[in-house]
């Protein structure tokens, strides 16, 4: 039987996204914030803010975790034990505590965002 195009690239697509997934599986921080979908977002957001030149509080970043108080704090603690976020305090505000991302989650992030760019050319 012969595929047409579109499923040809649908196929391609679906076999990319499979060895993406693999490779990404391979990394430990990237399996670690693919444990949940509020995981990943969390590191989407640590790492944007961090590109960005912004600040991200761990409070702001339990209110977009959408997940109970308890759940997200544990998600947040979680990577910053493994040493995958790292915390700095508000000198303005001792209350006030801003997450990071460390180094080593910063180059998973960086070469999993240029593996999507060269994965994906089709």
């Amino acid at each position: 039987m012969l595929m047409n195009k579109k499923e040809n690239k649908f196929i391609r697509l679906a076999e990319l996204s499979l060895m993406d997934f693999i490779t990404r599986s391979k990394d430990e921080v990237l399996r670690f914030f693919t444990t949940t979908p509020q995981h990943w977002m969390m590191l989407h957001k640590v790492v944007i803010a961090y590109y960005k030149n912004e600040t991200i509080s761990k409070n702001q970043l339990l209110k977009f975790i959408e997940r109970s108080y308890l759940t997200s704090n544990t998600y947040i603690d979680n990577a910053i034990k493994k040493e995958y976020f790292k915390i700095i305090r508000n000198k303005k505000d001792k209350r006030s505590i801003f997450i990071l991302p460390t180094d080593r989650t910063i180059k998973s992030f960086e070469k999993f965002v240029m593996q999507r760019e060269n994965l994906y050319k089709i």
